[in-house]
């Protein structure tokens, strides 16, 4: 049977998430009849590139009338366009990660294999891409040993903040190269080139920045009754985000037992040499990569391992995969 050609819109489009997966709706041939790209107007003039033609930017929709929309905007942006699809009775998939926040809107992995129930609900949300890498692993893990307690240190590179962060760290590695002044105009509140901060911006509530609260947010929604504690960095590369994991088991596993285990689950794969994969490694990859997997000498039954991911590409390909998992339902 010939799968029905929708109406999709890509809210965000201009953005390096929205950009990204148009890429990957492209690449999976995802039935689309029209593709409407929806960005700020401070991407007026733009175009997006679809199947070999240019596609001139929308400012303005109503949503109506269309068949699915994807949401990539920033978080802060989100709920407007969530209200307006709710409105219009379209499907939204939010990869904003604004979504987590409302208990009512089923947060999903498309790796762990998502109930027809909540493929169904109006709107559905993927999570912060480092709590869907450490929920999988949480998962892989939990037919021979169940996590009780996970610390993690998350690295997160500049393209966290966009397409405007990219921008900003090369502007001001450039000024720094030319002993000028760095570009007033930033989406951090901190210079980034050829520094790590233990933060990645103001603390909150909980004394967690946005970036990690949401983590924790997600993490405990996919991994319940796992006791986590996150800290997430601004680190100096451009893209990719790596995490360092520390694991408490209830029952001791070897680490070569962790890797098959790990290997063998969708969405985890381990990176075969010594040192781990990098986040270069990881461009491009929809898998979280997993490396240097050892015992934890102070910590009974404890663990230890690197994650490495494109936050960019694992977030795309799951909102797709989503996408394709609700058509076939």
């Amino acid at each position: 049977m010939t799968a029905k050609l929708l109406r999709v819109a890509v809210v965000g489009a201009t953005g390096t998430l929205g950009r990204e997966l148009i890429d990957q709706l492209a690449e999976r041939h995802f039935p689309i009849q029209e593709l409407v790209p929806i960005a700020s107007e401070r991407s007026v003039g733009e175009d997006v590139e679809w199947l070999g033609h240019e596609l001139p930017i929308v400012t303005e929709h109503t949503l109506a009338g269309l068949d699915l929309v994807f949401l990539c905007t920033p978080p802060a942006a989100a709920p407007e366009w969530l209200r307006a699809a709710l409105t219009a009775r379209v499907a939204c998939i939010d990869c904003s990660g604004a979504g987590g926040a409302r208990e009512e809107i089923p947060l999903l992995d498309p790796e762990r294999a998502p109930s027809a129930a909540a493929l169904a609900s109006p709107v559905i949300s993927l999570p912060a891409p480092a709590a869907l890498a450490l929920a999988r692993v949480v998962s892989a893990l939990r037919g021979s040993a169940v996590v009780q307690r996970l610390v993690a240190t998350v690295c997160e590179s500049a393209s966290s903040a966009g397409r405007a962060g990219i921008d900003a760290l090369q502007a001001e590695t450039i000024a720094l190269f030319a002993q000028q002044d760095p570009p007033e105009e930033s989406p951090f509140t901190h210079g980034v080139a050829f520094d790590t901060l233990p933060s990645t911006g103001p603390i909150g509530v909980g004394d967690l920045t946005a970036s990690e609260a949401a983590t924790v947010r997600d993490f405990a929604r996919l991994a319940p009754g796992v006791r986590a504690a996150i800290t997430a960095l601004r680190v100096p590369t451009f893209s990719g985000l790596g995490v360092q994991v520390a694991l408490e088991l209830e029952t001791a596993l070897a680490p070569e037992a962790i890797e098959k285990l790990l290997d063998e689950a969708p969405g985890t794969r381990v990176f075969g040499t010594p040192a781990g994969p990098s986040l270069r490694d990881a461009a491009g990859d929809g898998d979280a990569l997993i490396g240097r997997v050892r015992l934890d000498p102070t910590r009974v039954n404890g663990a230890l391992l690197w994650l490495a991911l494109d936050p960019v590409r694992i977030t795309a390909a799951s909102a797709v995969r989503l996408a394709e998992l609700r058509g076939a339902r």
